[in-house]
C-alpha cells in the first residue's frame, strides 16, 4: 500500500515472478476507484538465477506510468500465466493532498519527482539490481532528500502559489499543481546539491515554472477581475457634476 501517493501522481508498478521462464506472461489491469479498468502493457527483464535454488526469477514492469487521476482505493491487478502463474493485487490509496491540511492541488513526491528523478535514487543497497542503480521515482526514506524533506518544500512551494495566485479557481488547480512541483524541483536542486549541473537544472526549471505562473496569474486576475497578488483592478468611479456658477467665481478679482 502507497500512502505516499497524491492525486496526479504516477509509477510504473512492477513484480517480480519467482520462479519464471521463457514461456511466462504477466499483464497488468489496473482499476480506478470510480469502478473502470485499463490494461496496461508490461514488459519482462532478463531471467536471472535465484539465489540457493535452480529456479529463476524476473521483473516485469508496466511500460507506461500509472496515473492516478482521482483519490480513492485503486486496485494494480498482476495476473501471472506460464511458469509461476498466479495473480497478486497491490491497493494503493490515494490521498487528495500529501500534506494534511493543506490544499487540495498540492502536488505529490512523485509529481515533483517526475522533475528530478535523479533525485530519487535508491541508498538500499539491497536495491541493486543487475548492479544497476534503481531510482525509487518518488522520494522515501532511501532517498536525498527523503520523503518528509520533501513534503515540507512542497508545502512551501504550494503556500507561495497560493499567495502568488489569489483567487485560485478549481479549474486552475491542475496548473497550479504543475507550478508547485517545479518550484519545488527547483528548491530541491539547489538545497541539496549534487553536481555542477545542480544549479543549472534549477534555473532551468525555475524558468519554466515563470512561464507557467504568469499565465496562472493572468488567468487567475481575468477570473476575478484582480490585478498582481488579487489588488482590485475594476475601473476607478468616474463622477460627474453640474457646470459651475459664475456668479459665485471670484478669480477675476484677485
Amino acid at each position: 500500500m502507497a500512502t505516499d501517493v497524491a492525486t496526479g501522481d504516477s509509477e510504473l508498478p512492477w513484480i517480480v515472478v519467482a520462479p519464471a521462464d521463457s514461456d511466462t506472461t504477466a499483464t497488468l489491469t489496473v482499476h480506478a476507484p470510480d469502478g473502470t479498468s485499463a490494461v496496461v502493457p508490461a514488459s519482462g527483464g532478463v531471467l536471472e538465477p535465484i539465489a540457493g535454488s535452480s529456479d529463476q526469477q524476473q521483473r516485469w514492469t508496466a511500460d507506461t506510468p500509472v496515473v492516478y487521476s482521482a483519490p480513492g482505493r485503486w486496485v494494480l491487478h498482476w495476473t501471472v500465466t506460464g511458469t509461476g502463474e498466479g495473480s497478486e493485487d497491490l491497493e494503493v490509496y490515494v490521498v487528495a493532498s500529501p500534506v494534511a491540511g493543506g490544499p487540495t492541488w498540492l502536488p505529490g513526491r512523485s509529481k515533483v519527482a517526475n522533475y528530478i528523478s535523479h533525485r530519487t535514487l535508491a541508498r538500499n543497497p539491497a536495491a541493486i539490481r543487475n548492479s544497476e542503480s534503481v531510482f525509487a521515482l518518488t522520494f522515501d526514506s532511501s532517498t536525498t532528500p527523503n520523503g518528509v524533506q520533501a513534503d515540507a518544500i512542497i508545502a512551501d512551494m504550494g503556500a507561495w502559489v497560493a499567495m502568488r495566485v489569489n483567487p485560485l479557481p478549481t479549474a486552475m488547480h491542475d496548473v497550479a499543481r504543475t507550478v508547485t512541483a517545479l518550484a519545488a524541483g527547483a528548491a530541491i536542486e539547489r538545497q541539496f546539491k549534487a553536481d555542477e549541473q545542480s544549479l543549472q537544472r534549477a534555473n532551468d526549471m525555475e524558468k519554466r515554472m515563470e512561464a507557467l505562473l504568469s499565465d496562472l496569474v493572468d488567468a487567475s486576475n481575468a477570473s476575478g477581475g484582480t490585478g498582481d497578488y488579487g489588488v482590485d483592478i475594476s475601473p476607478s468611479p468616474v463622477y460627474s457634476f453640474p457646470p459651475a456658477d459664475l456668479r459665485w467665481d471670484y478669480s477675476g478679482y484677485w
